[in-house]
């Protein structure tokens, strides 16, 4: 079964949560790195706006995929 559809959905998944893993794990060095970078991040709304991001991008990489 390793050809499958189902495994490569199953690799873009994991894939992805890796991806967001990774950038959090580097926003949050770069916050402790950074000077004043942990005011921006406690008045922003960083979670909403990187929920939103990443919903365009996977939604634009779904729809340019399909094509």
């Amino acid at each position: 079964m390793s050809g499958s559809p189902r495994s490569v959905r199953d690799r873009d998944v994991l894939l992805l949560m890796a991806l967001v893993v990774a950038v959090v794990l580097i926003a949050n060095v770069l916050s402790a790195v950074i000077p004043g970078m942990d005011n921006v991040i406690a008045h922003v709304p960083v979670l909403l706006v990187l929920l939103v991001a990443s919903t365009c991008g996977v939604l634009f990489w779904s729809v340019r995929r399909r094509r």
